[in-house]
């Protein structure tokens, strides 16, 4: 029904006049994903740019949010920094320790400790798989430090990793802030801008963007900001889900949910960050109010820039 009610106001902004906006003053886009922000059972960040038109949609895109897995992108960055400056290698192998096995998402948790693996591997299961062990593999590699400073290095400062997946209360920088977002910290406006660097190709290099992208497009978990978009729509994203580290005054740990992604349709090409936390909804599937409400928000951003 959430979907149904937010795609028809979708085809109501569609069809309405392109009016000049007041200095300051959000579009009517922007004003509906407000109402839908305010109705939302947990705080809502949405953040996008048509990098066709340059046309933005923020609403409180600047409120920092946990990331959970959408920082992985980030880490993905710094390893394709240190391929590029010759230190680390794609097809440099490492052999998977027992010990290094995580919970949450991916595979390599369920596969016998000795199994050679290469970098290239590590990272495609990091993203397409969100595999944890996989992760943590990797920023043992590149080191949480250096994702932190390379982020700044974009301007990219509220976007932090704090330290590897599934390790709590074992921060590698920054404690104080690791304590209420855990993994890592971000906002819509600065993943967006993330997602940005890769799409214009500035994220480390051309060939380095190009290849990211690939491996974006085959991220495997669909339930947000793919979920509602028509299958001519290409989708490059990332996307994280976890459980807020601080319980709220009644001492229930309410859920994160995040997507971020490049989008590609038949009339503009676009970036958008979609991030809630302190989510009432307690459910893991698909139908988690986080994911259906940021999934027709994510369609009602499609219309808009794909209009005719």
């Amino acid at each position: 029904m959430l979907e149904a009610c937010l795609l028809t106001l979708g085809r109501t902004l569609v069809a309405m006049p392109l009016v000049a906006q007041a200095a300051g003053a959000p579009s009517p886009l922007e004003v509906t994903i407000q109402e839908r922000a305010h109705a939302f059972h947990g705080v809502l960040g949405v953040a996008a740019k048509n990098l066709t038109t340059g046309e933005t949609v923020f609403v409180n895109a600047d409120t920092r949010f946990p990331t959970a897995s959408s920082i992985k992108t980030a880490i993905l960055i710094e390893a394709f920094r240190q391929i590029g400056e010759g230190k680390l290698q794609r097809d440099q192998i490492l052999t998977l320790r027992e010990d290094e096995k995580v919970g949450g998402s991916g595979v390599l948790t369920s596969l016998h400790a000795g199994l050679p693996l290469t970098l290239a591997d590590l990272l495609e299961l990091m993203i397409t798989q969100s595999d944890n062990t996989a992760t943590n593999m990797v920023v043992g590699l590149v080191g949480t430090a250096n994702v932190n400073r390379t982020m700044e290095s974009y301007g990219l400062v509220e976007t932090k990793l704090f330290r590897p997946t599934f390790r709590g209360g074992k921060p590698d920088v920054l404690p104080e802030l690791e304590k209420e977002f855990g993994l890592g910290m971000t906002t819509p406006r600065e993943m967006a801008r993330l997602m940005e660097l890769i799409a214009d190709k500035k994220a480390v290099s051309p060939p380095a963007s190009d290849e990211m992208l690939e491996i974006l497009k085959r991220q495997r978990y669909a339930d947000m900001i793919p979920r509602a978009l028509p299958a001519e729509a290409v989708v490059a994203n990332k996307t994280g889900q976890d459980e807020e580290k601080i319980a709220g005054t009644d001492g229930v740990f309410r859920q994160v949910r995040a997507d971020a992604g490049i989008v590609a349709g038949p009339k503009a090409r676009y970036v958008v960050a979609i991030y809630t936390r302190e989510v009432d909804d307690p459910r893991s599937s698909v139908d988690n109010d986080a994911l259906v409400i940021g999934g027709a928000i994510s369609r009602l951003i499609y219309d808009h820039f794909n209009r005719p």
